[in-house]
């Protein structure tokens, strides 16, 4: 895929930085950095991408204490009705011990600017012990899947 996509990311501005692929292969949650939502679609739009989605946000997590994006293996997918402001879900997520309590470690978050979506990526030893986990967080996912996750330094060499 970088290989093929270099050419229209390229001329968009658009920059692959991680991808997580659903463990069935169904779906995929691809992290770009790009001047805007527009730039990454038009790049995507071109690549013939069947894309659900595409929103720009606030990154969640500490990346220097937290677990590595390599240990992601599962992605929980939120919708919220209210929007929600990533500084308020960042302390929620963010040590909680109720995440301790369930084996589960918070990886990485993404946080819609509008406030309405959100993923998260988890470092868990399955699904129910995440469910339980953001239950008791008051956090109800609308979905959660093993995943697996995908560098484009790695996809490249």
């Amino acid at each position: 895929m970088s290989r093929y996509a270099a050419g229209c990311f390229d001329l968009h501005r658009v920059e692959w930085l991680q991808s997580f692929l659903a463990a069935d292969g169904k779906r995929m949650l691809c992290w770009y950095r790009a001047p805007d939502a527009e730039s990454a679609r038009l790049a995507l739009r071109q690549l013939g991408s069947d894309m659900k989605a595409v929103w720009p946000g606030t990154i969640i997590g500490d990346q220097e204490s937290g677990p590595p994006l390599s240990c992601a293996g599962m992605l929980a997918e939120f919708h919220f009705e209210e929007p929600q402001s990533a500084d308020e879900i960042a302390a929620k997520v963010n040590d909680s011990a109720m995440f301790g309590h369930h084996e589960v470690a918070f990886v990485r978050g993404f946080v819609s600017t509008c406030g309405t979506r959100m993923a998260c990526l988890f470092q868990s030893p399955g699904e129910a012990g995440l469910r339980a986990a953001l239950e008791g967080l008051e956090l109800p996912a609308r979905a959660i899947w093993a995943c697996i996750p995908l560098s484009p330094k790695v996809a490249a060499a």
